[in-house]
């Protein structure tokens, strides 16, 4: 009896393990398709094959909730950009995110608006770019032995060996 629950015992173990890891590659590739998803700016097509309510419901399981109330609009296109990216903290947003807080607000803006600020703003290191999502602002982290240039040696005239 004590062989059969050993053995039970061992393969509930692997089951765990297995469900975890395919838990982790459903999570990997969620976040690849919101990814995709991002870069589009017209919304997704959905295959044939692939029901409708899949993909929303992917789309909404992959996608962070964020509240963006507190996020206030001051006359400065640029600052509120930088603050809608703050205000989606670690997850990051997209440039159609942004824009469709812009839309939602009735905020003008140009074609390219969005874009432009977001790439100066990467350029000038106040935002950071990854897979087509922004983070901000960047954090500059400096170690005690970075922050001081290291002392030059001075070499006294009677230690140098003439030519």
């Amino acid at each position: 009896m004590s062989q059969i629950r050993e053995s039970l015992k061992t393969r509930i173990e692997e089951l765990t393990k297995s469900i975890e890891a395919q838990t982790t590659e459903l999570a990997a590739y969620q976040h690849v398709l919101q990814i995709e998803l991002a870069k589009e700016s017209t919304p997704a097509e959905v295959s044939p094959s692939e029901p409708r309510t899949q993909t929303a419901s992917v789309r909404a399981a992959s996608t962070p909730a964020v509240d963006l109330t507190a996020v206030e609009f001051t006359g400065n296109k640029t600052a509120f950009v930088i603050a809608i990216v703050k205000a989606h903290g670690a997850a990051g947003a997209t440039p159609k995110e942004i824009r469709d807080v812009f839309t939602s607000r009735k905020i003008p803006q140009s074609e390219n608006l969005i874009y432009t600020t977001l790439s100066a703003l990467a350029k000038d290191k106040k935002l950071r770019r990854r897979d087509g999502r922004y983070y901000g602002p960047v954090s500059v982290r400096v170690s005690k032995s970075e922050g001081t240039a290291p002392a030059k040696r001075k070499i006294e005239p009677s230690s140098r060996q003439a030519n």
